[in-house]
Formats: structure tokens, sequence, C-alpha cells
């Protein structure tokens, strides 16, 4: 039926009453707190709580003015700061929080409920897969619902998982004399309750309230309680009079993942090869997709790469304590990218031709061992505040050596031989870059040269013509370049070193300093060990006196192998093989050269066809008419 003709008056009050009606709704939907806290909770806390310009507490040690109509206030109408016992600070969700410590104090810090219950830090970008890193994509809620209003209704029932981490980034230090076997400061402790009952858990806590305590290890901990409600944590620094000073520790709280990791049951990083003052090291394959997989090619394009590098030496003690600590490392450690100490890139170097992070680590001393831990800043793509996995990751230590000479240089990244990595016979007045372009350059030559003998053979003619069913013109040819760059850029070790698999090269020849070695140690008369395989390296490079990493017996044979007969290829026999091949070690240690090697890497090894060879070709090698090499 038709709306009743209004009168002029009561079409005033009808408007008047609905904008009214209008007004209240707006300002019930804007003033409650149930429809607001959940999206603004962190913002609030970090005001009154953690902003660095923020009060956090007065001379008596209350809490500062926090009342007022922006009052954090909880459900049961109790502000935050009323509930929370005096002289404690709040923590937001992925919020780190930097603080001193006197030795003999106790911190107290409070997780809030509001905290606990509110939206999670949002999703960062991550890797291109998973290698078992926080990515930020995970979370451990015990339920979860999208809809606010639904989440709120359930406050009561719900419990969450909480994940407390913490770490020392400074330390005291010793005030007396430092004895053979210290251990360094004592490790800061944490503690944390669930229970309103105890709000400020410590050292003085009784056995059986339910407090969890966990001592700081390497300078890192974790604690993982699950809550429905707040959530009370204490940092005590311990008691000593051998050390003075103040700790410095970072503590975070987080519903999404820890904010700082640990993983300290695998280093994930190999030791390449190093020389007098650097060191090349690898991490462990990221993926195992195949080449053409977009995963792959993510992997491979990463700049910057995902991981750094701490390196310190083992005679030097100003990281015990905090080995398991980003920032403490990051504080500490003698190379990282701090000093500006790192060259890093993505490589697929290697015989499972996988992405892998390569670390070149600079300015490191001679003849030294070092401790190297891999890490990674933040969770890989952001790191800091708000970030899941933000405080950054560290694995577990190896270990490395620097050379004692400097006629050993690390070349990497060639143009032609990219698969060579390692350090090679050099002398100090080449840079890095020249030394390179030398080995390279001769390299790249004799490869040209042989493809000229190859368009000989007819590579493309069916299976039944061709020279082989078993192989073919490809295979032959990354067989030869294998074999031509192990040959050619040979590996190189301390003269001094006392390796049995080592071969003497070189020997007639003055050392780097001027010095010689005496007439009984040189055998002036066989070439096997007064020059080096490759002549060029004596008349050009002159390392003088060095020791040499044989190529693999393996290289040798998969070459003769893979190419034409008519080609003549062949790897010499008796002695002479011995002597100019080394031998595969069952453990995975380099005890002989192929390209993309690295220590321990394997404990087993497979040829590029998959297969050990076992049989000895005995006819001349071929490369003699090229002029590349000489067989010692």
């Amino acid at each position: 039926m038709p709306w009743p003709k209004l009168t002029p008056l009561q079409s005033r009050f009808a408007a008047s009453l609905a904008a009214t009606l209008l007004l209240v709704i707006l300002y019930f939907v804007l003033s409650s707190p149930h429809l607001a806290y959940a999206a603004d909770v962190d913002a609030v806390i970090l005001e009154r709580y953690g902003s660095p310009d923020a009060p956090i507490a007065d001379t008596h040690g209350q809490l500062s003015d926090l009342v007022g109509e922006d009052a954090l206030v909880a459900e049961d109408g109790v502000d935050i700061e009323e509930r929370a016992a005096p002289g404690t600070e709040a923590l937001a969700n992925n919020v780190a929080k930097l603080k001193n410590i006197k030795i003999g104090e106790t911190q107290y810090w409070v997780f809030p409920k509001e905290a606990l219950r509110g939206p999670k830090s949002p999703a960062t970008l991550g890797l291109p897969s998973d290698i078992g890193l926080v990515t930020g994509i995970e979370s451990r809620h015990s339920e979860e619902s999208p809809d606010l209003e639904g989440r709120d209704s359930n406050l009561s029932r719900r419990t969450t998982a909480v994940y407390i981490t913490a770490n020392t980034c400074l330390q005291p230090g010793l005030n007396t004399t430092r004895e053979a076997k210290d251990a360094g400061p004592p490790q800061l402790e944490l503690y944390v309750s669930t229970s309103k009952s105890v709000d400020r858990p410590g050292p003085h806590t009784k056995e059986g309230s339910g407090v969890i305590h966990k001592p700081f290890d390497g300078g890192y901990v974790n604690v993982n309680p699950t809550a429905d409600g707040d959530v009370y944590i204490s940092v005590s620094a311990p008691n000593n009079t051998r050390y003075a000073g103040i700790y410095n520790y970072e503590l975070a709280a987080s519903i999404d993942a820890p904010f700082h990791g640990l993983d300290n049951t695998t280093s994930f990083l190999y030791f390449v090869d190093g020389d007098s003052d650097a060191a090349l090291l690898q991490t462990n394959d990221t993926t195992n997709a195949e080449p053409d997989s977009e995963v792959y090619k993510q992997w491979l394009a990463l700049n910057p790469p995902p991981f750094t590098l701490f390196a310190h030496n083992m005679n030097d003690s100003a990281i015990v304590g905090l080995q398991h600590s980003f920032c403490g490392l990051q504080n500490n450690a003698q190379i990282s990218n701090k000093q500006k100490s790192l060259d890093v890139g993505m490589t697929s170097r290697g015989m499972d031709r996988k992405p892998k992070e390569q670390i070149y680590a600079k300015g490191l001393n001679s003849s030294s061992i070092y401790y190297g831990f891999l890490a990674m800043e933040g969770n890989s793509t952001a790191s800091g505040d708000k970030v899941v996995g933000g405080g950054g990751k560290v694995w577990k230590a190896m270990n490395f050596t620097t050379k004692r000479e400097n006629n050993c240089a690390i070349v990497y990244n060639l143009k032609f031989c990219s698969e060579v990595a390692y350090a090679v016979p050099s002398n100090p007045s080449l840079n890095v870059t020249q030394l390179s372009e030398i080995y390279d350059t001769q390299a790249a030559k004799a490869f040209e040269n042989f493809t000229y003998s190859l368009q000989q053979i007819p590579c493309d003619a069916p299976s039944t013509e061709q020279y082989s069913l078993a192989t073919n013109c490809s295979k032959c040819k990354n067989a030869y370049k294998q074999w031509l760059c192990a040959v050619t850029i040979p590996r190189c070790q301390d003269y001094s070193s006392d390796l049995t698999f080592l071969r003497p090269r070189n020997t007639g020849q003055m050392f780097i300093n001027g010095t010689m070695l005496p007439d009984e140690d040189v055998n002036r008369q066989r070439v096997l060990t007064n020059s080096s395989r490759n002549s060029l390296i004596d008349t050009l490079i002159k390392p003088g006196p060095y020791k040499e990493v044989l190529p693999c017996q393996d290289l040798c044979h998969v070459l003769v192998q893979s190419c034409p007969a008519s080609f003549g290829f062949g790897c010499p026999t008796g002695p002479w093989f011995n002597d100019s091949y080394g031998t595969r070690s069952p453990n995975g240690d380099i005890t002989c050269s192929y390209l993309g090697a690295a220590y321990f890497l394997n404990s087993a090894w497979k040829s590029v066809d998959g297969m050990k060879v076992i049989f000895t070709f005995t006819i001349t090698f071929w490369a003699v008419v090229w002029g590349i090499v000489h067989w010692d």
C-alpha cells in the first residue's frame, strides 16, 4: 500500500530522528573496544610500553602515567598497567626490545593477553622454497578464525602457543687473568610464568610454582609455553665477581614463530678452499629442484642471496658465550658484513648442479684456524620489528684453516672454467683478477682448438652412424672441458704441508722471498718435481715451490671413455699414472682435484656418468699434440 503523506513538520522530525539514530550507531561502532582492539593492540602496547620515546617507568619503579582515554583496557575492565607488577615492561608481537642489564639484576616483562589474542604479523615474501627456515607463513595458534568478532566471542576458551626468544648481544669483560679453559661470563637466565599468582618469576621463585626456568645457551634461549592470558617473563644476570660491566640482550615474544632462530644440529656450510688471507665457502644445496623449474631459477636469481657469514679466529675468546646469538656474533665476530669482508653470490657449481650460495671471506690471518658460522639476517627477505623471524638465525659452527705461505691464491667465477673454485699457484705481484685472466684465457684457447677437431666428427648423424651408442659429442665436450680446466689450472697447497697425497712442484725455483731449497732437497734433473704441470705457471706466474693436489684419475678415464677413439686420447700407465693423477678419498675429503669440490661435502663419489670407471686405457694422450700440458 502507498506510504502516508507527511506534513512538512513530520518530514523535518523524521529526518532529525534518522540523523540522530545514525550518530548513535556511529558512536558505538567507533567507541567499541571489542571491534577496535584487535587491529590496534600492538600499536597501543608499543606507544604505551615499548616506544623508545615513551616513558616506561618513573623514578619509583612504577609504570608511568598510562591512564587516559587511550589506555589499553582488558575485557574485565582492568587496565594492563594496573594488573602488571611495578617495574614490568610490556612486549608486543614480534617487536624486539633491546636492554642493558647489570650483573646480579633481574628485569621483568609481560606479554599481555591482548597481544596474545591479537592479529598475527603479516607474512613476508620468503624464500623460493623451504629449507627448514621460518618464513612467516606457518604458526601455532591452537584455534584460528579470520572473523574478529568470532574470535572475540571465544577468547576465554582459547590457548595460544607463545614463542619467547632472546639473544645476548654484549656481555661483561673479565676483570681477572683469564684461565686457559675459561668458559666466558655466566649465561643470562630466562624465567617464564603463565600464572597470575607468579607475575614476577625469577631466581627467588620457589620450585613447583610452574615457572619455566631456562639458562641461555651460547647467548640464545627459546621457550614455547601455551597460554590463555598474560605471560610473565624475567631475564636475570647471575652474580659473578670475575667479570665486570653489563650485559645487553634482545628479547621478543611472538604468536607466529620464534623471532630469533638457531639450528645447532647442522652447519649447512662447507669449506671449499683458502689461501693466506681469504677463504671460499659454500652452503649445502638450497633446493633439489630441476634446472628447468621456476624454483631452481628463482634460487639462482636471488640478489642479494639469503645467507651471511660470521668468522672468528679460534685463538680469540671474544665470542665465547655468544656463538648461538645473531646480534652477539654481529657485534663481536672479526669477519662479517659489518666490516665489508664478504663477497657473496648464488652458484650452481658442483657435480650435482644445484643452487647454493658461495661466500668469499677476506681479511683473514695466515696459518690460522677460524670458526665459521652460517647465519641469516632476519628471515632472509625482511628483518626487524613486525617481521616473523626478524631477529635472524644462526647455524652450528664449522671450522676452516688458512694457508701459511702466500704463493697460492683463490680464484673463482671464471668466465670459461666456471667450475674452478680453489687456490691456484700464484704470485703476490698479481691480483686475483689478473691471475684469473691468465689461467682462464689459456684454457679457453686450448678448448677452441679442441672444438675444431670435434667439428670433424658427424655429431648430428643418426645414432646408428655415430661413433658410439653409449656416448655422444656433447658428453665428449663436457668431459674434455672438465679435464682441461683441472690440469691447466692446478690446485695449490703450501710447500710446507706434509699431506702425503700432495705432489711437490717447481722445487728448483726461488721462493717468493728470494730463498731457495737446499740442493739436497732438489732433484734438478727430474721434471716431475722441478717444474709445474703447466709450463705457463713457471714462465709467467713464477710462484716458486708449492705442492699440487693432483687431478682425480676419473677425469682422465671419463675423457677417454667419452670421446671418439680417433682422437687418440689415453691415460698414462704404471707409475706415471699415479704420479700424474690422484685418487678420491672414500670419506669425502679432498685428496685429488676435481671441479666443484668442497671439503667433507660427500662421503662417496660418482663419476660424470654415475659409475666408477674400473679400467685403464693405455694409448697415448693426444693432448701432447695440442701442446697444452706435458706428462710428468
